[in-house]
């Protein structure tokens, strides 16, 4: 079962616009690392995200280790960000080639949280307007039960908001348990893609 591997970072409030841009553009190079299949690198006022899919467990620890993939960390987010959350979750969804924007979340553990509550959410954000890509864990469930990302196509963003809005109200105590954050998704390859949302795909 293919992997969606998710990183969203939190941008110090005096971080510069270079060591963003440098950030981005050593995620830029995730692409290439061994057992990635799809990219998708995304920015809002306050965050970065990287969504990378992966062709299944085996291939989550090398790319943990390949070096592009440290260098966006150790050198492209740590010297501007505040905080980080990661979360691998397992879907065989694979991002069309529009993508506008992206929602990505995960489910924080809890001693009272049950199978059936992480499975209904679930189904829930994959009700939403959009592509879900979502599933258990698979590495942290200690810390994460669920996660994974939507990806929105021009158009859809408008009804993703107030329909995330609408469900995040039936969820009850269970949305305090969520990390989440929606950013426009921006070009893998600069200059070369000026659409938004292109994603690699190998």
């Amino acid at each position: 079962m293919p992997i969606v591997h998710i990183i969203c970072a939190t941008l110090k409030d005096d971080a510069s616009e270079e060591a963003v841009t440098h950030a981005l553009d050593l995620g830029r190079a995730l692409p290439s690392a061994e057992g990635v299949q799809h990219s998708i690198l995304g920015r809002s006022p306050q965050h970065l995200v990287a969504a990378t899919w992966l062709e299944g467990r085996a291939a989550l620890e090398p790319f943990a280790a390949s070096p592009v993939h440290m260098a966006f960390i150790m050198r492209g987010l740590a010297p501007c960000i505040r905080g980080m959350w990661s979360a691998a979750a397992e879907s065989d969804v694979v991002p069309p080639r529009d993508v506008e924007s992206m929602w990505v979340f995960a489910l924080q553990s809890q001693e009272t949280l049950f199978e059936w509550q992480v499975r209904d959410l679930l189904a829930a954000v994959d009700g939403l307007p959009g592509l879900a890509a979502v599933g258990v864990t698979v590495e942290e469930r200690e810390r994460y039960r669920a996660g994974g990302v939507v990806c929105l196509v021009p158009g859809e963003a408008a009804l993703f908001d107030p329909a995330l809005g609408a469900a995040r109200a039936e969820w009850g105590d269970l949305a305090e348990s969520i990390v989440e954050c929606k950013v426009e998704v921006i070009p893998l390859r600069p200059g070369a893609d000026t659409e938004p949302g292109a994603v690699h795909d190998r």
